[in-house]
């Protein structure tokens, strides 16, 4: 039981510092490089890069995991986001900085850290242990947000990242001191990855990348921007509404987890969510007042987290003990696959058409998230009471 405990601790470190980064780089980069005149354009392309890494990752790194173990996979992911952000430090060109986003997009902690709440955590609490860990990843990237816009209103550009490298070096060195590992014995084939994936992950994986398209369409490259253009807010101000909007979705997913899904079909429970989330994405093209616009984060958060529980839910209830890893990274490659898409267009309709046409496209987006999820098998009730059952004790897997 203890021990299961402090590797949760550690794992929720790692993600929560590197989560702290990407939260303050996407305050810094787009208020930083919009003030010094970069177009919209060019700066919806750095978010673009990353997600597009997003995409292309998560096989390779499931298969990594699957190879390497998951502590070295995990240690090593937390050293290169060390190093990509130290490197501001050396002021890098802007081609350099398209370079760094795409490599950060590359290292993906969120399924470095899942496989552990797979293994670790007791099976009735995977999926609360689950969406606490993600939670805290997005009360992370909110903080991020926050700090990064004080940082860049404060301090020269190149100084207001370096500090996030310091921490994720220090948790590196807790992670490779403290973590057990896990090695799985079942090697998945290279070529044949995708077949060896169930049709429900991959179903659901769609679900979540609809969902996750339309989110990432308005709040990663635009909302600074628009916060800034229409609203003639501070660096600092953006970051407070940026960091608001993350901490009510984090701390929802983080804490609302088993009063979300005891007792319900969680499958019901995820459309009705996604119908409901449809609605507020609309209402978001006409704000009157920042406060209206800010009501509607909060409320948009709130819905978007209950999506997010029940999938998170039923992606540990459809994974399997023996190749965890490569049906997590499947899951996570469809989940990424329309950001990158979603982040170019919304980028061109702001600049062409107006700020509105980037809230009905993320309307479209959910809408379609809504109807994949329809195709989902039904699924019983959680209950409680559970009997305990401990996701590490399998014979598919071996613990140095």
């Amino acid at each position: 039981m203890k021990n299961h405990k402090r590797t949760l601790a550690v794992v929720a470190f790692g993600l929560w510092s590197a989560s702290l980064t990407i939260g303050a780089l996407r305050v810094i980069l787009p208020v930083y490089f919009a003030s010094v005149g970069v177009s919209i354009r060019k700066i919806a392309f750095l978010f673009f890069l990353d997600s597009l890494a997003q995409i292309l990752a998560p096989i390779a790194v499931g298969l990594a995991i699957n190879r390497l173990g998951y502590r070295r996979s995990l240690v090593g992911g937390l050293g290169i986001h060390s190093l990509i952000s130290l490197m501001y430090i050396f002021d890098p060109a802007f081609l350099l900085i398209y370079l760094e986003r795409f490599v950060r997009g590359l290292i993906t902690m969120p399924l470095m850290s899942e496989v552990y709440v797979k293994h670790f955590s007791p099976k009735e609490s995977q999926s609360h242990h689950i969406n606490l860990i993600l939670g805290v990843r997005d009360v992370a990237k909110g903080i991020g947000m926050l700090v990064g816009g004080a940082l860049i209103a404060l301090f020269p550009f190149k100084y207001s990242i370096f500090v996030f490298g310091l921490l994720t070096t220090v948790s590196a060195v807790i992670a490779l001191a403290y973590l057990p590992d896990v090695r799985e014995e079942a090697r998945a084939p290279l070529l044949k990855v995708w077949g060896t994936v169930d049709a429900k992950i991959k179903t659901l994986g769609l679900s979540r990348g609809f969902l996750q398209g339309a989110e990432d369409a308005w709040a990663s490259a635009i909302l600074p921007v628009y916060l800034t253009v229409v609203f003639g807010l501070s660096p600092t101000l953006v970051g407070a509404v940026m960091m608001a909007g993350l901490i009510f979705y984090g701390v929802s997913v983080g804490s609302m987890s088993r009063l979300f899904i005891t007792g319900r079909d969680t499958r019901k429970a995820l459309i009705t969510s996604g119908f409901l989330l449809l609605p507020v994405c609309l209402g978001l093209s006409l704000p009157t007042s920042i406060f209206y616009l800010l009501l509607l984060i909060c409320l948009y958060q709130l819905l978007n987290s209950a999506c997010a529980i029940y999938q998170n839910h039923l992606k540990m209830e459809f994974a399997a003990e023996e190749k965890t890893s490569i049906d997590l990274a499947a899951f996570k490659s469809l989940s990424n696959l329309f950001k990158p898409i979603a982040v170019f267009i919304a980028g061109i309709l702001a600049d062409t058409v107006g700020f509105s046409w980037v809230f009905y496209f993320s309307s479209v987006l959910v809408l379609f998230s809504v109807l994949t999820s329809l195709t989902l098998p039904k699924s019983a009730p959680q209950l409680d009471g559970v009997v305990q059952s401990y996701g590490g004790e399998f014979a598919a897997v071996k613990k140095p």
